[in-house]
């Protein structure tokens, strides 16, 4: 193969782009050259980038230089170094995405374990040492130990499904055998402590939010409590588990399933339940997506109508969901100019964030993967050019040459063009090349197993025209047994029938807050727009202090997590309600995008609504507090005092109730570096749920600054318990889960009272 030098041409070429550009706008004439992305920000050509805010870059295999047209057309050079000892080579001919490579390729793999690891891992999980010594980092006795980000931890936080993602994929991608079994030991633990503990069973589904939603705490409205939080149900901690358990049960080639221990019929059984009803509780048939989460009372939730593109990119990508789901998800799931966002609409509190609590290019990456896993050549090929465009504003930013997100570019080429799908015995090969990558692509000393693969490919396309394995026609399957190294040829033979569509966002579209929520009696309410959650609490906001104005929306009633009726007048009325209803009411903004509700109002008649102050339980009085009146009004309750409080309970009739306590978090607040207290509910002598009493969050901190922290209060989470009509004996039961969860000393717990609401 004949190279020749680019620099002579490459630095007319920056020169003459930049006087053009600035004399005559992005009137360039590049003759028959196709550009690979071309919109309202961005032009990028096969060796040159205009970001159209007065950079332009110019590019080769071994370089990129940067102008910034701001008066004296200073430019900085960026060469690409050397690639790593043992990484794959890749040349494309197409210069862009040669140096982007090159520079990702230069980088050591994470030394730490961070936020987005466990995503890398997956996208990226032929870097077996490294990965697995990451992975082996976050596991103590056969548990994943928990992420606390931002003062939040478990059980808030859910990173179990994350970690089994990851971890599956690298068994899958090494054929460890003993690793394999290493995991599932701990996916059968880690399912089975949350199956107790975070399982919602009216639901179906995982309770507690992703690391990612933590780490942007704000978004959430300010009148959920950490019971609140943990109460969701995101579909970013459900399609984790679900492409986990998936991955751990993936098929062997032959047809039958890798394993038929007790072990894996079992991961197998809840994998099945999981994903079904992901599909039925999660899924917007209207929007084409799956809702970020559901969030309510535990026995009746709601929808949100915002997508979490990261989690939509793992469902489509880990092959989950059913081909028209993932389709529409591509296909109808809005994208900006600049490629997708973490969710669609925006959060009030994220419009306008510079910082995201995932990084950009993980959602590109995401993007295009699931985009050439559908078959979407107009996503995918949009998606590509995203991913180029995020990398260039990076670089021109800040000039670094350490890549945001590590396995961008090499997940790109591995599950992208090459279409790599790790089996238990082997890896398929689904290649697919977008028209707007043409040329031949050559990647060399790509390590699979104990093989090393040179790989060719020609054409564009997602049809097979040829495939040979060192020169004979061979099946796009290759067995894990293969060793040394061999060759691959694969023939494209050109566009696909359909070439699919993208749906582009229309501005920056924003979810309105919760609107302002004035109950004046136990039917009647009046309805005003929210504002934004940073500026003041919306479950406390006054007429007087909302914007006024620009109230062209309606309201939206959910009765029992229903959609029950959209109200276009500033009154809303309950009408006949006999027993407990929850109400939640949301704005509808422009007719086409809500957020999330008020608080959620349970109605209940007085008559049926029961207290039980803690004084009538147990001694009350504790040392914690420093204010005796204060003191004399709550039960302690820890490992030697109030160990076990037994009560009686007469129901009216028989049905489901919800329990809940009104708590202080004993031992401090959650930037304390406390966690959370337990207790069991037992009911009859049998345990019935698990109470769980968060820390304290830092809104709370925020909403209580005139009070000591020993005043605050909150809810617990309010289980679903079955009661007989009469006399029923019920006991708070001291209970220790595993420390690698909850600290054994903070253990303690302060309440005032129990509250028991039929809702039958």
């Amino acid at each position: 193969m004949t190279t020749r030098s680019h620099t002579p041409r490459v630095l007319a070429l920056l020169i003459a782009a930049a006087i053009l550009v600035a004399s005559c706008g992005r009137e360039e004439s590049r003759g028959p050259v196709t550009p690979i992305l071309h919109n309202s920000a961005c032009d990028i050509w096969p060796d040159s980038i205009d970001l159209h805010n007065g950079v332009t870059m110019a590019v080769t295999a071994d370089s990129l230089m940067i102008v910034r047209r701001n008066g004296n057309a200073a430019a900085d050079t960026l060469a690409a170094p050397p690639p790593r000892e043992g990484a794959m080579t890749f040349i494309s001919g197409i210069p862009v995405l040669d140096f982007f490579y090159r520079l990702e390729a230069s980088t050591a793999p994470h030394e730490r374990y961070s936020l987005c690891t466990p995503y890398e891992i997956y996208l990226n999980p032929l870097q077996r040492e490294p990965a697995m010594a990451l992975l082996r980092s976050r596991l103590h006795n056969d548990l994943v130990v928990p992420q606390e980000v931002h003062r939040m931890g478990w059980p808030l936080i859910n990173c179990n499904g994350e970690w089994l993602l990851a971890a599956s994929e690298l068994a899958n991608a090494t054929g460890d055998r003993h690793w394999l079994s290493t995991v599932r030991r701990v996916a059968r633990q880690v399912v089975d402590n949350d199956m107790s503990m975070s399982f919602n069973h009216t639901t179906g589904l995982f309770c507690g939010i992703p690391p990612y939603m933590a780490a942007n705490s704000g978004i959430f409205p300010k009148w959920m409590q950490p019971s609140d939080i943990f109460a969701q149900c995101t579909s970013g901690v459900n399609v984790a588990y679900c492409a986990a358990l998936h991955n751990l049960e993936k098929r062997w080639n032959g047809g039958a399933y890798a394993s038929q221990t007790p072990e894996s019929i079992y991961l197998r059984m809840q994998s099945d339940s999981l994903l079904h009803t992901l599909k039925r509780r999660m899924w917007l048939p209207n929007l084409g997506c799956l809702s970020a989460l559901s969030y309510g009372v535990p026995y009746c939730q709601t929808q949100l109508s915002v997508t979490d593109n990261l989690a939509q990119g793992i469902a489509v990508l880990s092959g989950i969901l059913p081909d028209a789901m993932a389709g529409a998800i591509v296909s109808k799931t809005p994208v900006a100019q600049e490629g997708a966002e973490l969710f669609h609409p925006q959060l009030p509190e994220l419009r306008g964030s510079v910082t995201s609590p995932v990084p950009q290019m993980l959602l590109l990456s995401l993007r295009a993967l699931a985009a050439a896993r559908t078959g979407n050549e107009a996503a995918y090929s949009e998606a590509i050019g995203a991913l180029m465009q995020g990398e260039a504003r990076r670089l021109a930013a800040s000039g670094k040459r350490k890549p945001a997100f590590g396995s961008t570019f090499t997940s790109l080429i591995t599950r992208g063009l090459l279409g790599m799908q790790f089996m238990p015995d082997g890896v398929f090969f689904a290649p697919y090349v977008p028209e707007n990558l043409p040329g031949d692509k050559q990647i060399s000393g790509l390590r699979y197993r104990d093989a090393i693969l040179d790989i060719h490919i020609t054409g564009t396309g997602r049809a097979i025209s040829t495939f040979t394995l060192d020169g004979k026609p061979a099946d796009t399957f290759l067995p894990a047994s293969l060793t040394g190294r061999h060759t691959i040829r694969i023939t494209l033979a050109g566009a696909s029938a359909d070439p699919g569509k993208v749906t582009y966002q229309q501005g920056t579209p924003v979810a309105p807050p919760p609107p302002v929520v004035h109950w004046q009696s136990l039917r009647r309410a009046t309805l005003a727009p929210g504002i934004p959650f940073s500026e003041t609490d919306s479950a406390t906001a006054t007429e007087e202090s909302r914007p006024h104005g620009n109230d062209d929306g309606s309201y939206l009633a959910y009765l029992n997590g229903i959609l029950s009726e959209e109200i276009l007048s500033p009154n809303y009325r309950l009408y006949n309600a006999r027993r407990a209803v929850v109400v939640q009411l949301s704005y509808l903004a422009d007719s086409r995008y809500s957020g999330f509700s008020a608080a959620p109002y349970i109605y209940a008649p007085p008559s049926s609504n029961f207290i039980l102050y803690a004084s009538s339980l147990a001694k009350t009085g504790t040392k914690i507090l420093e204010d005796h009146t204060l003191a004399s009004k709550f039960v302690e309750s820890d490992r030697s005092k109030n160990r076990n409080i037994s009560f009686t309970f007469f129901a009216p009739r028989e049905g489901r109730y919800l329990v809940q306590l009104r708590y202080v978090s004993g031992l401090g607040v959650v930037n304390s570096q406390r966690r959370l207290a337990l207790r069991q509910l037992r009911v009859g002598g049998h345990t019935a749920a698990v109470l769980m009493f968060p820390q304290l969050t830092g809104s709370d901190v925020a909403a209580g600054a005139a009070r000591s922290w020993q005043e605050m209060t909150a809810w617990t989470n309010a289980p679903v318990v079955t009661l007989q009509k009469g006399e029923n004996h019920l006991q708070l039961r001291y209970f220790q889960a595993s420390p690698v969860y909850a600290d054994p000393t903070a253990n303690a717990i302060l309440f005032d009272q129990i509250r028991i609401i039929p809702i039958d």
